[in-house]
């Protein structure tokens, strides 16, 4: 049985992540007393901050002594002092998940699972169900620009939650509506095999309510087969024929995508201020969860005109004198790849340069070959030391030996980058308009876009650079 945090004081370890911090907030508006601990200060503990949690700047077993129950994710192990003074002391210990499960437990879930999209595609759901005045609850893992947080604060029943499949966590929850957007190979550190990993999402959506409903992405081969042999309630969306919420006639430039959609059988005309046929996929998914609702598709769809977007998602951070950067979060094969030929694509004319942290020694032991391959459309790449998010190795992964082996397997100038401070400069040498540069990884490298954004504005002419 799952164990539920008593209505006291609730300590969050690790309380700064967006996933974390967002439950944090929620949980303050739910009454209960709200403190955490991270090591680092930063803008999203001192939100926190003003709105009465109280933070620890350390772990230490001092921050616990006044909670009656402490909430941790997977990125907290079980070596962490905090964790162990906790079970020293017998005090409840809850999985991030489960404390999610629980908050969710009285609401009709809309949980959004898959490999890639999650985030992006929760947050359209949250903002389209709000302009439909559905005031929804949502928790998402990355900042809604629209309401500056990963979490939404809601007075209505329904509740939209980012269900993460790392960890096997997304398996505690029962939606009402149960989102697959795609399945990928990934997080081949937990699942170990393909096999698993998909029996994985095949779980995930035999826990969907009987009376609610599955909404499965029909493009992505492996989404399509587990989608395939469901056999409760499903809505599939897509742009190959079969799908029943489809795109067609996809026009991407200057920074937004215009498609039609069929919507079963109402066909709607929508405009994104996005680029990426990755979007169009998120609002396919969300005009076919509002279907499944019973909600207005075409109120839907001229509320995704006004979609905000997610922080550090195709983050635009500079445009100026034919040179434009941006920064993403994406991690994975897919998201990275999706990102890189997005932007090829919408502007051809320009030069693409990438700079790319990893993630993960896992992620490269189980992907290398993938993570190389997501490259392949950059006309630069510098590739900065892997954001290891506390794992180690006995490889090498070295930003030279990455750089080597892609410049061996397509025709890419790469340049290995010791800091994020040699990236910024190896860019600015080469870097001339029309350009495109992208930031790209799930660690600190969206610190190069905001260092060369402050380069150009102080040097704006980079007509001729070599």
């Amino acid at each position: 049985m799952r164990e539920k945090a008593p209505k006291g004081t609730v300590h969050f370890i690790g309380i700064g992540g967006s996933g974390m911090s967002g439950l944090a907030e929620l949980a303050l508006h739910l009454d209960y007393h709200v403190q955490g601990s991270d090591l680092k200060a930063s803008s999203m503990l001192h939100r926190l901050g003003e709105l009465g949690a109280d933070i620890f700047t350390a772990h230490t077993a001092d921050a616990i002594q006044n909670a009656s129950s402490v909430v941790y994710s997977s990125a907290i192990g079980s070596e962490n002092i905090e964790f162990l003074e906790a079970q020293r002391r017998g005090l409840p210990l809850l999985h991030r998940s489960d404390f999610l499960a629980q908050l969710m437990a009285n609401k009709t879930a809309i949980t959004v699972a898959g490999t890639h999209g999650k985030s992006t595609t929760s947050a359209m759901i949250t903002h389209v169900l709000d302009d439909l005045g559905m005031s929804p609850w949502a928790a998402i893992g990355g900042d809604m620009l629209r309401y500056q947080s990963p979490a939404r604060i809601g007075q209505g029943p329904l509740f939209v939650a980012e269900a993460d499949e790392s960890d096997g966590s997304f398996l505690k929850y029962r939606p009402f509506i149960g989102v697959l957007t795609n399945v990928e190979l990934d997080h081949l550190d937990y699942f170990k095999t393909a096999d698993r990993l998909e029996a994985a999402f095949a779980t995930y959506l035999t826990h969907i309510d009987p009376d609610g409903r599955a909404v499965i992405g029909w493009d992505h081969p492996l989404s399509r087969k587990i989608g395939s042999a469901y056999k409760g309630p499903r809505l599939t969306f897509g742009t190959i024929l079969g799908s029943e919420v489809r795109a067609f006639d996809i026009c991407s430039e200057q920074g937004r995508t215009r498609f039609s959609a069929v919507v079963e059988r109402d066909r709607i005309e929508c405009l994104l201020p996005a680029v990426g046929r990755h979007n169009v996929q998120n609002a396919l998914c969300t005009l076919a969860v509002v279907r499944a609702l019973g909600l207005d598709v075409r109120r839907a769809a001229q509320s995704l005109g006004e979609f905000a977007g997610v922080a550090r998602r195709m983050a635009p951070v500079y445009h100026q004198h034919g040179i434009r950067i941006f920064d993403d979060y994406a991690h994975n094969p897919g998201k990275v790849a999706a990102c890189v030929k997005t932007l090829k694509e919408t502007w051809p004319e320009a030069t693409l340069h990438v700079v790319y942290q990893p993630h993960r020694y896992s992620r490269l032991e189980t992907m290398y070959d993938a993570m190389l391959d997501a490259l392949h459309a950059a006309d630069y790449v510098y590739i900065v030391p892997v954001y290891s998010a506390g794992e180690t190795t006995s490889e090498d992964f070295s930003p030279g030996r990455l750089a080597q082996d892609l410049a061996r397997r397509f025709p890419i100038k790469t340049f290995p980058c010791e800091e994020l401070t040699d990236a910024a400069v190896s860019v600015l040498r080469y870097l001339s308009s029309p350009a495109v540069v992208l930031t790209v990884g799930a660690g600190d490298v969206g610190r190069v876009a905001y260092q060369l954004k402050d380069a150009l504005h102080e040097t704006p002419s980079r007509q001729g650079a070599p």
